[in-house]
């Protein structure tokens, strides 16, 4: 296996932040790490790059123990969500910094950095300072940075939460074309479900400390093993304990006697989000917006498949 870590515990004040965290990543896969603020993914990172000590378990990186190795014996490289580019330096010089420690000649540093600029589609930024690139732009140069020393496993930490929503979609596929063509495993912590559906290969869901469930995207969805992993991704309309109902998959019939009633709507563009009473409970309903819709008040007939979660 790539990379395995086992039983991997935090403690910070007495308090335990991660809590036996066990997980492995495959070569040349993206792994997502998705949670809400505070559930301890930043902290998880911090463990695996070597700027935080655990307080027990492993982290093996290609057969190597690395859990006791300093940061720059890990042969892993990290992208913060502050690039923390070089603003007294133009871009090639910031991509070179990333060489200082290899053996290199100037020239080949500069034919290395060179490559690089082409695979970010920057060739014609080499020499323009930072403050006079796009937030898209400079965050490439910070990916480039750190993909340049070619480590074996790259770390981003919520690298895109600083751009705008254009942006953001625009850079996620520009993470997946480089991650295609360099042939390199990442692990990438985000709060936005959106995004690590977009990026993932598999995703692995935390919540205080705590893994709840790991698995791509579709598989989360259709399948959530517990309550925290159903209402973290995506929105859904619980029934009993263990039934519940996604959003979309309440259809809506116009009829002057059905059991339910539209009390509220939202226009989204390309959905419509509907409050519905039926039978004395709400519900949120998603609709397609395929030009009708229906009106605060009107009744409709509803039809629905309950489902239930895995755990």
């Amino acid at each position: 296996m790539f990379l395995e870590v086992k039983d991997l515990t935090k403690k910070y004040n007495h308090k335990t932040v991660l809590h036996s965290l066990s997980f492995q990543v495959k070569q040349n896969e993206i792994l997502v790490v998705l949670g809400p603020s505070g559930c301890g993914k930043s902290t998880l990172l911090s463990c695996l790059n070597g700027f935080t000590t655990t307080d027990g378990g492993t982290v093996t990186l290609l057969d190597q123990d690395v859990t006791s190795l300093d940061p720059e014996n890990r042969d892993i490289t990290t992208v913060f969500q502050s690039y923390s580019l070089f603003p007294h330096m133009n871009v090639i010089k910031n991509l070179t910094y990333g060489l200082k420690f290899q053996k290199l000649s100037r020239q080949e540093k500069t034919a290395k950095a060179k490559k690089m600029l082409h695979l970010l589609q920057l060739d014609d930024y080499a020499n323009s300072k930072i403050q006079d690139l796009s937030g898209g732009q400079q965050q490439r140069v910070a990916l480039g940075r750190s993909l340049i020393v070619e480590p074996q496993l790259l770390l981003l930490d919520e690298p895109f939460s600083n751009l705008d929503e254009k942006l953001r979609l625009k850079m996620r596929q520009e993470l997946r074309r480089l991650q295609n063509e360099l042939n390199i495993t990442m692990i990438f912590v985000t709060h936005d479900q959106q995004e690590a559906f977009a990026i993932g290969d598999r995703i692995l869901v935390m919540d205080q400390g705590r893994i709840q469930q790991i698995s791509n995207g579709e598989d989360l969805y259709s399948h959530p093993k517990n309550e925290f992993v159903l209402k973290f991704i995506g929105d859904s309309n619980q029934v009993t304990d263990d039934e519940y109902i996604r959003p979309e998959k309440i259809e809506l019939t116009k009829n002057p006697t059905g059991d339910g009633t539209i009390t509220n709507k939202i226009f989204q563009g390309a959905t419509i989000d509907y409050a519905l009473d039926y039978r004395g409970k709400n519900y949120q309903v998603t609709s397609l917006n395929r030009g009708q819709e229906f009106k605060i008040g009107d009744h409709v007939n509803v039809a629905y498949r309950t489902d239930k979660m895995e755990g």
